[in-house]
């Protein structure tokens, strides 16, 4: 009986040892744009815009920061997210920047019964970390589709469809330098998306 108890008592300090030297994982950490909305010129019109859900390549469809290290290789840091999946982010902060312009009446999301004058569509290409022997980029690329939803049907429903594409570097080789970056990435990307859809409702 003692034997046994002391096996017992010996099974179970060896078992609390091993729990006790296992690695635990590292934090998981989560990012998201900080950015003023940019500066816009130009007159208010009388446009009311609806954006709809916005889409994305299926190889960016995940909060992961994704980066591609070499030709062909897409690869996702394990403990670094976005707060946000990619279409996500650049809908709501597309649609933040459409509101702070000042350009139109009204500004809407893809729920609302809101009556609107146009339609903006979107689909997020490319959103990652692009790894370079002398430094990081940041890079983004979206495709946007302008409706006027008061015609009767196509071509004079289209207005535009237009692809934006840019980068920025990194001040760092790691994924918080990424952030920073991709903020002024989607900062550019919006002031000329809200520049071209401003001009085109007006005319």
């Amino acid at each position: 009986m003692v034997i046994r108890l002391l096996a017992s008592c010996l099974l179970v300090l060896t078992l609390a040892g091993c729990a006790a030297t296992r690695p635990s994982s590292p934090d998981t950490r989560f990012y998201t744009l900080e950015y003023d909305p940019p500066l816009v010129d130009g007159q208010p019109c009388s446009a009311v815009i609806q954006m709809t859900r916005f889409g994305v390549a299926p190889e960016f469809n995940t909060t992961k920061l994704v980066y591609r290290d070499l030709a062909f290789g897409r690869q996702e840091y394990a403990y670094h997210q976005w707060r946000g999946t990619p279409q996500a982010l650049v809908a709501d902060y597309l649609r933040r920047d459409m509101q702070k312009s000042g350009l139109f009446m009204a500004v809407a999301g893809p729920n609302s019964s809101m009556p609107a004058t146009h339609q903006l569509e979107g689909v997020v290409e490319e959103w990652m970390e692009l790894d370079q022997a002398e430094r990081w980029l940041a890079s983004a690329e979206l495709t946007i589709i302008l409706l006027d939803v008061r015609t009767g049907g196509i071509p004079d429903l289209v207005i535009f469809q237009r692809t934006y594409k840019t980068s920025e570097p990194c001040a760092k080789k790691n994924p918080a330098s990424v952030a920073e970056a991709m903020s002024r990435v989607m900062r550019n990307l919006s002031q000329r998306i809200v520049t071209d859809v401003h001009a085109a409702v007006r005319n």
